[in-house]
């Protein structure tokens, strides 16, 4: 419906304004009659009607002022002028306010002013369908589908549906991922992230503002990438101008949306075009977008497609079944070339062969997954322990990940045969096994105990099991923290005081380090019986 104003300071005039035609019949709702003009203006700006039709020569806040302030108030709505009197001040008034209509009283019958009405209510149908399918909204929905711009002929003004078919040239904001294939094995809380939209719009706007490139349109492709979509008017002299300057732009936005954290990769297209022939090669462009995961510094790139389709490929190596059969035996040489072949599979920058080798690899560390547990340290393996320390958006991060759980199953593996202690570190254990449940145990403490130095104590014990004390401290803590929680009794501030934690956020934040998860997760965790 389309919501009208009715002002007139006559009352009768009103009454014949408010029944001239059946409003509601013909698609408007009348949402004040008043003959009130100050009244008038607070129920507009209240109401914000589509149509206001007020007399002109009113006491008090006339017709012109009256327009005059939903203009100064912001206000697009459409003004229709009714008077009694031929003047023509007023009418160049209402032209500078760019009203719609003056109507002469003398001239108001109904089939004419209905056909006015109706005239202006289509106007107000194509605004309003223009304001839903913003110019940024259109280019997305082309971008996104196939369809022709023919359909926003009848909803857009000339120059804004020819606008539709202009040469634009492409921008893509594109974060570094964390391959999802991880969501399987481990939590990814903590490694997770979304298009930081608002951060690149100010970046937008920035940029745009010291180039003076206009930014056409901009909005996200998906989770991990951003298209902007610039334009130039008239006074570009040459293509390599255009270059110039587009890549100009490209480096400002790299810089300001990379200032406090790298997260965001930048590549810009120096081939313009259409929208939707654009979509149309944007797929020739994921290889590029995808090799993201094999990145460990975020870039700086031209959008290249080198016109080469890559097969799918194929693992001929090493499967998880085999991965997982030479951990379980502890096959020395086998291990060593899986950790050898996962670094030859990043070199190779093949996205593809690289995940799939990593799944393979995780799903064979999955196997051990609360099943193994270290005879000696009778700590147990779990995927999810000290996954919090690694930033899985890097190559470097994920692959060092993996590594040290190989290393964690291989040393758990041979505990039995192969962690003979020195009696210096095997009485430090015992000691911190039998205390850890007061709070105020400390390295120095221990190494004391056992009667050497603390320094030495640190060295000793390092070399011979591969961790710092303070570390077996919490360890021992946390996997007795774990032991009380399976007995489903504790709550978790009770379980913080007896493994001697100073306070419960510092055990959850320590119980996290270790575990992947947070107390109450971890206990939700077994209760659903997982």
């Amino acid at each position: 419906m389309i919501k009208v104003l009715l002002v007139d300071d006559e009352k009768l005039a009103l009454e014949y304004l408010e029944h001239i035609i059946d409003w509601e019949y013909h698609g408007f709702e009348l949402i004040g009659v008043t003959t009130n003009p100050e009244q008038a203006l607070a129920i507009y700006k209240t109401h914000r009607p589509d149509l206001v039709i007020s007399d002109v020569k009113m006491p008090g806040l006339n017709g012109l002022e009256l327009g005059d302030a939903i203009r100064e108030y912001g206000g697009n709505t459409h003004i229709l002028f009714l008077s009694a009197y031929k003047n023509f001040d007023y009418v160049k008034q209402a032209i500078r306010l760019g009203i719609d209509d003056y109507i002469l009283k003398s001239d108001l019958e109904e089939d004419g002013f209905l056909r006015k009405i109706l005239k202006l209510k289509e106007e107000i149908i194509k605004e309003k369908a223009k304001k839903q399918y913003t110019i940024t909204a259109i280019l997305e929905e082309l971008f996104r589908k196939n369809i022709s711009e023919e359909v926003y002929k009848d909803i857009l003004d000339e120059n804004d549906y020819i606008g539709l078919h202009k040469k634009y040239y492409y921008i893509i904001v594109s974060q570094r991922k964390v391959p999802k294939i991880l969501k399987k094995y481990i939590p990814l809380d903590n490694n997770q992230m979304t298009l930081d939209n608002r951060l690149i719009k100010r970046a937008c706007e920035n940029v745009s503002e010291n180039t003076g490139i206009h930014v056409g349109a901009r909005f996200p492709v998906n989770e991990d990438e951003y298209l902007i979509l610039l334009e130039f008017g008239k006074g570009i002299v040459s293509q390599k101008e255009i270059n110039d300057r587009i890549y100009d732009f490209a480096r400002k936005l790299y810089e300001y949306i990379n200032r406090e954290e790298k997260l965001y990769h930048v590549y810009y297209c120096l081939h313009g075009s259409m929208v939707r022939q654009f979509r149309s090669n944007f797929t020739n462009y994921q290889r590029q977008l995808e090799n993201n995961i094999l990145k460990n510094e975020v870039e700086l790139q031209e959008l290249r497609y080198d016109g080469k389709e890559e097969n799918e490929k194929k693992l001929s190596g090493i499967s998880s079944e085999e991965i997982y059969q030479s951990l379980q035996h502890g096959k020395t040489e086998e291990i060593e070339k899986i950790e050898n072949r996962l670094h030859e599979t990043e070199k190779k920058q093949n996205v593809t062969e690289y995940l799939e080798y990593i799944e393979h690899i995780l799903e064979a560390l999955s196997l051990f997954d609360g099943k193994l547990i270290g005879e000696t340290s009778g700590q147990r393996f779990l995927m999810t322990e000290g996954c919090s320390s690694y930033d899985f958006r890097k190559v470097t991060d994920l692959q060092a990940y993996i590594e040290y759980k190989i290393e964690e199953i291989c040393r758990m593996k041979n505990e039995k045969e192969k962690m003979i202690y020195s009696d210096v570190t095997i009485n430090a254990m015992a000691y911190i096994n039998q205390n850890y449940g007061d709070a105020s145990i400390t390295a120095a403490e221990v190494a004391e105990h056992v009667g050497v130095t603390s320094s030495w104590l640190s060295t000793k014990f390092k070399t011979e099991t591969g961790i710092r004390v303070n570390d077996f401290i919490n360890n021992v803590r946390i996997e007795n923290a774990k032991k009380m929680f399976q007995d489903k009794e504790y709550m978790v501030y009770e379980v913080s005081e007896k493994t001697g934690f100073t306070s419960s956020q510092y055990f959850s934040k320590i119980f996290k380090e270790y575990t992947g998860l947070t107390p109450n997760q971890y206990r939700r965790k077994l209760l659903a019986g997982e």
